[in-house]
């Protein structure tokens, strides 16, 4: 899918990436299929303890799918400020930074990403400088470099619009 080129007035917004929650949906199904047909030719009488793990993925299954039918919204970076959640984080006003790191791992063979979007800013009205960290998700719809691309494009927009 080519990328949608922002421009002063529009919004950059980050969601589910739909298609990738419906793929792994189907894939846990097949699974939990696999595992029911195994089920039924032990007549539910001493089946395996992989059609028992099978079995569960009908519970990430439904996961997945509520996930791609969310209408969440993670992330939205206009010319007003950063959202999270539909939530102000903060106006370009008192906006200082935002920078990607990741979350450091909990355990040895964690494979999901921990990537976070680090937001510096003032606090309204004085000049305590604050730091949110706002989570990528592994199935949002958008990359981190095209987030933090948004940030610095709205940014250098705002300081534009106000001579600085």
């Amino acid at each position: 899918m080519a990328k949608k080129q922002l421009t002063t007035d529009g919004q950059f917004i980050v969601g589910e990436n739909k298609g990738l929650d419906y793929v792994l949906a189907f894939l846990c199904l097949a699974l939990f299929s696999y595992g029911l047909i195994d089920a039924i030719q032990q007549r539910f009488t001493n089946f395996s303890a992989s059609s028992f793990v099978f079995l569960i993925a009908f519970v990430a299954a439904v996961l997945f799918f509520r996930k791609g039918n969310s209408k969440r919204i993670y992330i939205r970076i206009n010319n007003t400020g950063i959202y999270q959640d539909e939530k102000l984080v903060t106006d370009w006003s008192n906006f200082l930074n935002a920078f990607l790191t990741q979350k450091e791992k909990k355990r040895i063979f964690e494979i999901q990403d921990n990537f976070l979007m680090v937001v510096e800013f003032r606090k309204e009205g004085t000049n305590l400088g604050i730091r949110k960290k706002i989570p990528l998700t592994n199935t949002q719809n958008k990359s981190e470099e095209e987030v933090l691309e948004a940030v610095k494009f709205f940014w250098k927009d705002y300081k534009k619009a106000m001579g600085l």
